[in-house]
């Protein structure tokens, strides 16, 4: 009961009546002649017009409200309204004829005058229609616009003196009605708006999503932590969500909500709250009358708290995923290192120690050759040679210098160049030569400097302490190989420049395997630098945490490389930490790339079910609110007092009479259709393949190690047997294979073979031992187990290798036998499901499934792994697509006007509405029923491993029954 403090309305029409009429007169048809027996007349005549006026327009704006018009007809009256507001037009051809049918009757005497009111007649065509209507203005006014402003063109006023007319006017009254009609249009379709309104704008797609991401969430997370839950989000999840999206959206319309849909939100809350099983394992009537009347042992009132789905948790506000380096940090250190791979340490160590020299010039000419001049026209040249003298004169002054070479020694020479070019000319069968001789004068600068030989991302070192001895040696190398100074400088005056360079190393300063473990601390502190991402981001495809970690890195870059050095050892130490740091790069940026690739396939899938343009409204309604809560807003319906009447009030997705519900029509009726698809139902099946199928390393019939043993773990032995043996095989044989390389690395670590062997088996099922292989505990197991000095080296190694053998389609299961053994076990489960259903009570029921199901069941690997690649796996994601339409059979709003008068009554129940004129029952449209439809997005990621999550009792795509709307 909605008892907040109310201005009575009759209270604001009182006021209205006596505040605001208002006449304006236009010109008059005769003559007015003033007499007071005339102006008495007509102020009587003008009091009572009004008076009509206003019970027309009242009785005309309820009768409006009643039978509202939202698509007009195609009939002559019809036709007259405008398209774009029908109601309003309808109401104004309602009051124009009620209040020419009103004024009809009206006189007023004084005397021997006699005061009359009239309204122009209306033909009963399209265009006399239109032309009442246009004689008619209409606007909100009043508190919360809850009254109506009224201007009435053509109010005729007549006065006679024994039937002859003396006076008449014509005038343009307008006065307020109280009366909300207007109002309860105005919110009503304003309900239906926002309840039609897409995920990107408010309203109900928005509400909705906010509503079913909780549920998912707990669900999802559930399921992950081993519950028996084999429909993360079902039909009756969705059912429930959206009645409490729409009480919140009458909440914000009226003011208030309907309470049967309270009670209903109550009733199905506490059934969804408690059970598992959904409406594919049966039980539609009993859900139906739960819903319906179930909820009657709440009373009169609406319940205080809507328990909305089944959580054992309120969700993060906004959940994220921390990815880290973690691999790549130890696959840079391998390649770096050299652990499987050549490495590139020792050719670092010997690159910091050596130092390169040159000779280089600078020339400064004053003069130029001159060139021959052909002997006449026609001439074209064919052959062309020069001989150059060099006379050189030593000066001093400073050498060439460069900011990146240091200058050993050096001079400068004045020289003297005569050059005699010899030119050969041919003109068809006749060739001729000249000759040109030239002389000028350049100084040239010449010099022997050296370096240290560049590395990237290592400043320049110092050529003195250890590398003094080496850098005399590669600068008198350099000096040998030009020929002295004094022939660099005149190759240089005739344009031919050395291009000498020469190099010494000097012995190493550091020993290898000091830089090696050196190295160790940097890969660790690499290794645990993370990024938080949002999870509903990354499970949308809309996140690239490789990327972040690369970006992350490159703004640490400096600080993890460590101080500038300019002496071997440091440059050394320098070297080595940046080749690792460059590595790490290039291995991210090659997983970004892989990531981009699976975004793609993500995005792709979610475009299947949904505008891809409204993820990112879907993703912002996430972001909005964690856990739906009964919302209690500021009411916008102010001073009126406001009652909202649906039938159903509860919108259910299974099959209603309308008998049931009370509503005109015979037949039954789907309240609400809701279809909800699970993207990456099972992580090979279709979609998912579409996904995976754009990594090119990974082979497109085949499936990761550890979601084929998934799935081989969650059957029972009693389970689809042949299906089972087919897995049981394929799994068995990739298993072998990885095993086996896994063996050959360590041997060629120096472990025994045989040592090798025994260390990596597991005395465990085919399943299980499978996927210990790939989640690499049998390597952490074995790497204790066996007797190495260098525990990290073999780890490292170990690891490499696993990732290379998981990608290996030999340790990659086929696809068909992992998808037709999940397939028969999602149809065995579902039918030992039915069975249990069909055998017992509900509660009891439940108790059966866990019992029967709960380990196997939800047990099967669900969920599209993020990313799909061996080795980086860091959360699994999986997407609903849900889409959602319905309609109320009847929608009613009432408001109390406070006084005698009946409340008025807003109704949308499809029917015809007709209008009387000139005595006949004309129609003017309909007053269609609230219907809506819309759309969303949710997003539910969870840690790595486990089965994952998602819905694995088979029904990829659930529609309710009567899908589509």
């Amino acid at each position: 009961m909605n008892d907040r403090a109310r201005v009575p309305f009759a209270l604001v029409g009182v006021l209205l009546v006596v505040s605001s009429v208002t006449l304006t007169a236009t010109v008059g048809h005769e003559r007015p002649v003033s007499t007071p027996a005339v102006d008495r007349a007509m102020e009587g005549v003008t009091a009572e017009s009004v008076t009509e006026l206003r019970g027309a327009a009242d009785d005309a704006a309820t009768a409006a409200a009643a039978r509202p018009v939202t698509r007009p007809a195609n009939t002559t009256a019809g036709r007259a309204l405008n398209d774009s507001q029908p109601f309003r037009d309808a109401l104004r051809l309602r009051l124009y004829l009620r209040a020419a049918a009103r004024l009809d009757p009206v006189s007023f005497r004084r005397g021997d005058v006699v005061a009359t009111a009239s309204l122009p007649p209306v033909n009963a065509t399209t265009d006399g229609y239109r032309e009442a209507i246009e004689r008619v203005r209409l606007s909100s006014t009043g508190t919360d616009d809850t009254a109506i402003r009224v201007e009435i063109d053509g109010l005729t006023l007549t006065a006679t003196r024994n039937g002859d007319p003396v006076s008449t006017v014509e005038r343009s009254p307008s006065f307020v009605v109280a009366n909300p009609a207007l109002s309860l249009h105005d919110r009503t379709e304003r309900f239906e708006r926002q309840a039609n309104a897409a995920v990107t704008e408010p309203g109900l797609g928005r509400r909705l999503t906010a509503r079913l991401y909780p549920i998912a969430w707990t669900r999802g997370y559930a399921q992950y932590g081993g519950a028996p839950i084999s429909s993360v989000l079902g039909t009756r999840h969705v059912e429930l969500a959206t009645n409490d999206a729409l009480l919140a959206e009458q909440q914000a319309a009226f003011g208030t909500t309907d309470p049967g849909g309270e009670r209903g939100i109550a009733a199905a809350g506490r059934r969804v709250a408690t059970t598992d099983l959904l409406s594919a394992a049966g039980g539609e009537s009993a859900w139906t009358d739960a819903v319906l009347a179930g909820a009657d042992e709440f009373g009169p009132n609406p319940p205080d708290e809507r328990p909305v789905g089944t959580w054992r948790g309120s969700p993060p506000a906004d959940p994220t995923v921390e990815v880290g380096v973690n691999g790549s940090a130890d696959h840079a250190y391998a390649d770096v290192v050299g652990i499987g791979t050549p490495g590139n340490v020792s050719s670092l160590l010997e690159r910091a120690h050596t130092v390169e020299a040159r000779v280089t010039t600078e020339v400064e000419s004053r003069g130029g050759r001159r060139e021959p001049t052909p002997p006449g026209s026609g001439w074209r040249p064919v052959a062309t040679s020069t001989d150059h003298r060099v006379t050189l004169e030593e000066i001093g002054g400073r050498p060439p210098h460069s900011t990146e070479w240091s200058t050993r020694y050096g001079t400068v020479f004045d020289a003297r160049v005569t050059a005699m070019t010899t030119r050969t000319w041919r003109r068809d069968n006749e060739t001729t030569t000249t000759e040109a001789v030239s002389e000028w004068s350049t100084r040239v600068g010449v010099a022997v400097q050296a370096r240290t030989v560049p590395i990237e991302g290592v400043p320049t070192g110092d050529l003195d302490g250890v590398l003094e001895d080496a850098t005399r040696r590669a600068s008198a190398d350099a000096l040998q190989a030009a020929d002295g100074l004094r022939t660099a400088a005149r190759d240089a005056a005739i344009g031919a420049s050395p291009s000498v360079k020469t190099t010494a190393t000097a012995p190493a300063t550091v020993e290898r395997s000091v830089l090696v473990e050196a190295l160790r601390p940097l890969r660790e502190r690499t290794r645990n630098v993370t990024v938080s991402i949002p999870a509903r981001a990354v499970g949308a495809g809309r996140a690239n945490p490789p990327s972040k970690l690369r970006s992350a890195l490159r703004q640490r870059r400096a600080t993890l490389r460590g101080p500038n050095a300019t002496d071997a050892r440091g440059r050394t130490r320098l070297a080595v930490r940046a080749a690792y740091l460059q590595r790490l790069d290039a291995h991210l940026d090659s997983r970004a790339d892989t990531h981009a690739r699976t975004n793609e396939g993500i995005t792709d899938a979610i475009s299947r079910g949904i505008d891809p343009r409204r993820l990112d409204g879907a993703l912002a309604a996430h972001r909005a609110r964690n856990r739906p809560v009964s919302e209690r807003l500021v009411d916008p319906a102010g001073n009126l007092s406001i009652s909202v009447d649906a039938a159903p009030s509860y919108l259910p997705t299974s099959e209603v009479s309308r008998d049931r519900i009370d509503v005109r029509g015979g037949g039954s009726v789907y309240p609400l259709k809701t279809r909800n698809v699970n993207v990456f139902a099972s992580p090979h099946d279709t979609v998912a393949e579409s996904v995976v199928d754009r990594i090119p390393f990974l082979g497109t019939d085949r499936v990761a190690l550890s979601t084929a043993a998934g799935t081989l773990a969650a059957m029972g032995n009693d389970t689809a047997s042949a299906e089972r043996r087919a897995l049981d095989a394929e799994v068995e044989a990739a298993s072998a294979y990885v095993r086996g390389e896994l063996a050959a690395a360590m041997v060629a670590e120096g472990i025994p073979e045989g040592e090798a062997e025994s260390a990596l088996r597991t005395d465990t099922s085919t399943a299980t031992e499978a996927l210990l292989l790939a989640n690499g505990s049998a390597i952490d197991r074995a790497v204790e187990a066996v007797d190495t000095e260098d525990r990290d080296r073999l780890r490292v190694r170990l690891n490499r290798r696993l990732e290379v053998a998981l990608r290996d389609e030999r340790g990659r299961p086929r696809r068909a036998p992992a998808s037709e053994a999940g397939e028969a076990a999602r149809k065995a489960y579902r039918k030992a499901l039915t069975d249990i259903v069909a055998n017992g009570t509900q509660g009891a029921a439940e108790q059966a499934r866990k019992r029967a199901l709960g380990k196997r069941l939800g047990a099967l690997p669900a969920g599209l792994p993020i990313a799909p690649v061996p080795g980086y796996w860091y959360a699994t994601g999986n997407v609903w697509t849900v889409s959602v339409g319905g309609t109320y059979e009847r929608f009613t709003v009432r408001a109390n006007r406070g006084d005698s008068r009946a409340p008025v009554t807003y109704l949308r129940d499809g029917r015809t509405v007709r209008l009387r004129h000139d005595g006949e029952s004309r129609r003017l449209g309909t007053a269609e029923r609230i219907s809506f439809r819309t759309e969303t997005v949710v997003v539910v990621v969870v840690p790595p491993g486990k089965r994952g999550v998602g819905d694995t009792d088979g029904v990829v795509d659930e529609r309710s029954p009567g899908w589509p709307p």
